[in-house]
């Protein structure tokens, strides 16, 4: 860290499924309806680079709002760069439930600075957690998501990845949360 900062490299680790050994840095979340936010500077080159925000009970159930290059099918090694909102967590209509990783949403163009944004929302009349993610290239203009939810089995807390593929580096300059309105 400097100045308030993180610069943190990618790694070559995983948070999906059964493999479960990327680093996620946490911090507990506000009670309450919160929004998380953060500046990032990230400048992938190889497929499966990812940084960014994620709201995390555990391992296996999370929400993840990232930059992510994705490898385009028949492209000769070329990547598409997107910015990703995903989430990892029991399918409940089955018996017993059983874990799922939700294909992605994809939100706003990213960009080399981007400020990721998440708005949590505990649903009391529903049980679920539900997560609204927004993504911008310029702080003011926000491109929103989608939405995910989870049922509640336990509390959120905020978390930084940096990890799939080593190769590159995120720069966090803050991470900030807010009181809902």
């Amino acid at each position: 860290m400097s100045g308030g900062s993180l610069s943190w490299p990618t790694q070559d680790a995983e948070l999906h499924l059964g493999t479960n050994t990327a680093s996620v840095l946490l911090r507990d979340a506000p009670k309450g309806d919160f929004t998380v936010e953060t500046k990032m500077r990230f400048a992938p080159g190889q497929a499966a680079q990812q940084a960014g925000l994620v709201l995390y009970e555990n391992d296996d159930r999370w929400f993840k709002l990232v930059h992510s290059v994705l490898p385009l099918t028949n492209g000769d090694g070329a990547v598409l760069h997107v910015s990703e909102f995903g989430k990892e967590g029991e399918r409940p209509t089955t018996t017993p439930p059983s874990a799922v990783a939700n294909a992605p949403m994809f939100g706003g163009p990213p960009a080399d600075t981007m400020w990721l944004r998440m708005a949590y929302h505990r649903d009391t009349a529903h049980g679920e957690h539900e997560v609204r993610a927004s993504t911008s290239r310029d702080g003011v203009h926000w491109s929103v998501s989608g939405v995910w939810t989870l049922p509640v089995r336990g509390d959120p807390r905020i978390g930084l990845v940096s990890h799939n593929r080593s190769g590159a580096t995120a720069e966090f300059d803050y991470v900030r949360t807010y009181a809902a309105p």
